[in-house]
């Protein structure tokens, strides 16, 4: 505990180490029976690079839950990461907006400005889903609903890969957040929310690709990640009005400004849960 922690008392802060054995598990077993069937999910190269690359923001996670590492050099790392999975094609090379009056609107970009603007989303979703994480089930329940949206997308969409990776991610996160409700048996640290935020953020990109190669709907991404780009843009800009350093951690996120505020656990989790659903039926509609 300390003065920016909700819990009082000493506890387990590796729990997202459950998340993601359960994940790999169950992705084991779904490996020894299909891949017989010539499944194309095993296959995959993209598929391969967002499992290796939340395999290594785990392991980065979990390093700083141990030894808390320097934030400057896990920026690095996280970069040097995501760079990766870009070239092995999960990135923004090509977008989608929806405009009323104007219709959909296809544009590509340049490949250094996708590199670019790939690295720039995965690290600032994985970093931002991180910082919900302060309060019981909050960070876990938000992103349940996130992949259940991209779950219900790839059903939408015919895209088998997504349903069964989905499918197998949204289980482990429900089992997880039966002992992560207050009061929490454990609490995923660094490594649970760097392997949610990274998953995540990868995997809208290629799970919700409309049935295009890399073709995203870029206000579905932006709706559906509304709650943790809204809180993280807060922060920072508050931060950097107070000149402070931006990447030293307070207490001014939403859940701790609502805490602040005197309302109750239960309402924060409700209303927050509540703006997710929200979100998940919008950047849904969004789609159509």
């Amino acid at each position: 505990p300390n003065s920016r922690k909700i819990h009082k008392i000493p506890i387990v802060r590796i729990g997202g180490l459950t998340i993601i054995l359960t994940f790999l598990l169950f992705l084991f077993i779904n490996y020894l029976f299909l891949n017989s069937a010539d499944n194309s999910l095993f296959g995959s190269q993209k598929i391969l690079a967002i499992i290796i690359g939340s395999l290594f923001y785990f392991l980065l996670g979990i390093h700083d839950d141990i030894y808390r590492s320097s934030p400057v050099l896990r920026l690095i790392i996280q970069f040097l990461i995501a760079f990766f999975v870009s070239l092995f094609g999960i990135n923004l090379s090509d977008l989608t907006i929806n405009l009323p009056y104007f219709g959909s609107i296809d544009f590509t970009l340049p490949s250094f400005w996708s590199h670019l603007l790939t690295c720039f989303w995965i690290v600032g979703i994985t970093n931002a889903i991180n910082w919900l994480d302060g309060l019981d089930g909050l960070s876990a329940g938000y992103s349940f609903f996130v992949s259940l949206s991209i779950l219900i997308t790839s059903f939408i969409l015919g895209n088998m890969d997504g349903i069964i990776m989905l499918s197998i991610f949204s289980g482990s996160l429900i089992g997880f957040l039966i002992r992560n409700f207050k009061p929490a048996f454990y609490i995923m640290g660094d490594c649970g929310s760097y392997f949610l935020g990274f998953f995540l953020s990868t995997g809208v990109i290629y799970f919700s690709s409309n049935g295009l190669e890399n073709s995203v709907p870029f206000q579905y991404m932006i709706i559906l990640f509304s709650l943790p780009i809204f809180d993280m843009t807060f922060v920072v800009l508050n931060r950097v009005l107070k000149k402070l350093n931006p990447l030293k951690p307070d207490a001014n996120h939403i859940h701790h400004r609502m805490i602040q505020a005197g309302i109750s656990y239960e309402f924060i989790i409700f209303s927050l849960y509540l703006y997710s659903i929200f979100c998940l039926t919008q950047a849904n509609l969004s789609l159509f």
